[in-house]
């Protein structure tokens, strides 16, 4: 079935106007009648109300729009840091991409990072330089900041002059033939007809445009003021011409990607792109546990409206209910093929804490239920010490949280003992095992793997000696004890091997293997020894020539490490990496060091080696295996039921 669909973000850093693109694209396409504002908290896509009141984007929302002969899924995302999670979920299910960049602030580190993971998804993006009609804003000095930060293959399609005595804006259309020269560099096609034919042909000249703009090699710049509705026009016939719809295979199945889940009115709801096939209201499915799942109901958005829908098909998204699926999932059949963004890791462990004790039990179904809708939260729940944590980006993720559990539970609370997130690795091969009765046992072998590996587990046992259905529960076992290891910290970069086990078709029970698993787990982790991993970031610093020295010698009193440091026109750009335990204030001291002139941007980069001694821990929750008197005691099991010598002789 042919469908013209296509999927567009709309991205920035915080405060550079993006929502208000949104209601202008919503009003010009005969959406709404009127305008909202975000001053006036009554914008379609910031529905929270934490977000009105804010002014920014937490979450990320999504509206459709038609565009003569397609629809426009049109997803609005959060331009905080602390929100990149909603950020890395939407990227995963664009077409094509608008990222917004205020004229007056110009390339903010936000704006940065989210442009390198729109090029490394290889994303067709069109660049909208907004607020022109601001004091202070410079259209050909942004233009020259985008061309310098970003790319050399940023090139202005609409000319944007502001006349300084009225302030009126004024807008020229670039023609392509008039950047032509520029276009050959970028492009081996263009460059020979250039060099050998007299005129080229205004078709052929914009095919091989969309087809680089397609591919990402080429970003065409728009510019006006969205609040005052200054080059919105030009920008959705730029949308219409330049980015592509939806591509899909004619295949015979279905398969989608869940790429994000919220909780209305207590129903619970998944957002599923189409990437093959189609989706029919009434579908069945059969999960990872061979259980059967049928799909209640299908909506599909039209402009912020839903309406019901018998079938969604490739390219669509809908709005599902009645799956068990969660935040990154495939459902239908995963062909492999589709790849999603990853570049999100939180880095701070806190502690969430509620004054009135009565409340405890709904403060933790109201964090399951936010921890459902953002999967990177990864809820902590000790229910015999009724302590809760969850992982965060950052202070203002932290405040959000707090606003919304006030918001949509009425809950009050408070965030404390923020700790940086390590990891665990085994220093070397260890070995554990446990039995139940002399009749369901288990054995472990752990590995170290190099860095980045993950966590990798595999069976070496028969299903004649360990029936399948148990050793499905204990990789299912495995897989969630592993998230605590030796130090209460997630195990990572480690093979773990069950070696060897037995159940009984009489006696065995999977209860025994409740027990049983933990307990030669943590042995095998304890007989390996752990050693801690720390976070590293990735950064890149620019700074003006004048401020270069400065910057160099005080980051390197820091234990700054090098590998490359390069100019690009004006600015010297330092790239490199450093455990975050190091350089949490490093923005702060970059902009006191240049006088707010030079600029960081940063990014989770994996796990290496804690460079010093000192043991960090993160309090166990739940069961803890580490102590295996109180573990028992906890699953209702006692010590004559453990390891009980064999019979034989």
């Amino acid at each position: 079935m042919k469908n013209n669909v296509m999927t567009l973000g709309i991205f920035a850093h915080a405060n550079a106007g993006k929502t208000t693109i949104t209601e202008q694209l919503l009003y010009h396409t005969n959406v709404k009648n009127n305008r909202g504002r975000v001053d006036h908290g009554d914008t379609t896509t910031d529905n929270l109300k934490v977000e009105r009141e804010r002014g920014i984007s937490v979450r990320a929302s999504m509206v459709t729009l038609p565009l003569n002969d397609r629809i426009v899924q049109l997803i609005d995302t959060p331009g905080h840091v602390d929100f990149s999670a909603e950020v890395e979920r939407a990227i995963s299910v664009l077409d094509g991409a608008i990222l917004v960049v205020s004229g007056v602030e110009g390339v903010e580190p936000q704006t940065q990072v989210i442009w390198k993971i729109l090029q490394e998804r290889n994303v067709p993006t069109l660049i909208f330089v907004n607020k022109m009609d601001r004091i202070g804003a410079d259209y050909d000095r942004t233009i020259r900041e985008l061309q310098s930060k970003l790319s050399e293959n940023i090139f202005p399609i609409v000319d944007v002059k502001k006349d300084n005595a009225t302030n009126e804006l004024s807008y020229t259309d670039i023609k392509p033939e008039y950047i032509i020269e520029d276009l050959a560099n970028i492009d081996d096609h263009i460059l020979e007809k250039y060099l050998t034919e007299d005129k080229i042909s205004r078709e052929w000249l914009n095919e091989q445009i969309t087809g680089l703009v397609h591919s990402g090699n080429l970003h065409f710049v728009y510019g006006g003021s969205a609040l005052l509705d200054g080059g919105i026009i030009r920008l959705i016939s730029g949308i219409e011409k330049y980015l592509p719809i939806s591509k899909s295979k004619e295949v015979d199945y279905f398969s989608g990607y869940v790429y994000t889940v919220k909780r209305e009115n207590n129903v619970r709801e998944l957002y599923v792109k189409v990437l093959n096939g189609k989706l029919e209201n009434r579908q069945e499915f059969v999960d990872e546990y061979g259980n059967k799942q049928r799909i209640r109901t299908v909506t599909k958005l039209n402009g912020s409206k839903r309406e019901k829908a018998d079938e969604i098909v490739a390219g669509e998204i809908g709005i599902i209910t009645g799956l068990n699926a969660k935040c990154g999932d495939i459902i239908g059949i995963d062909d492999g093929t589709f790849k999603t963004t990853s570049f999100v890791n939180p880095l701070f462990h806190t502690t969430v804490s509620i004054d009135d004790l009565t409340k405890i039990n709904e403060l933790a179904t109201a964090l399951k239920i936010l921890n459902d809708e953002d999967p990177d939260l990864h809820l902590q729940y000790n229910r015999s010490t009724g302590q809760m944590s969850i992982d965060l980006m950052g202070n203002l993720q932290a405040e959000i949280i707090g606003n919304l559990l006030q918001e949509r539970f009425n809950l009050n609370v408070s965030f404390s003992n923020p700790i940086i997130i390590h990891k665990e690795t085994p220093v070397s091969i260890g070995v554990g095992g446990a039995s139940f009765d002399r009749v369901s046992s288990v054995k472990f072998e752990i590995r170290p793997l190099p860095l980045g590996s993950g966590l990798q587990y595999k069976s070496l046992v028969s299903t004649d000696y360990l029936f399948a259905k148990y050793q499905k529960q204990i990789e299912r076992l495995v897989k969630m004890y592993s998230k605590q290891g030796l130090y209460g910290w997630e195990v990572t970069d480690a093979e773990i091997t069950l070696i060897d086990g037995k159940s009984d078709s009489v006696c065995s029970d999977p209860s025994h293997y409740n027990v049983v698993v933990p307990m030669a787990l943590m042995r095998s982790i304890k007989d390996a020894q752990m050693q801690l991993l720390e976070p590293v970031m990735e950064y890149e610093i620019t700074v003006p020539e004048e401020y270069y020295k400065r910057v160099i010698s005080a980051t390197s009193s820091m234990g700054v490490q090098y590998d490359k440091i390069y100019q690009k026109n004006d600015n010297f750009i330092i790239p490199g990496e450093a455990p975050l335990s190091g350089m949490i204030d490093f923005p702060t001291v970059i902009a006191r060091l240049t006088g707010g002139h030079g600029s960081m941007i940063r990014k989770p980069n994996g796990f290496i080696l804690k460079k010093d001694s000192e043991i960090i821990e993160c309090d166990y929750i739940g069961p803890d295996p580490r102590n295996e008197t109180l573990f028992l005691m906890d699953m209702n099991s006692s010590v004559e039921h453990i390891d009980r010598p064999s019979k034989r002789r």
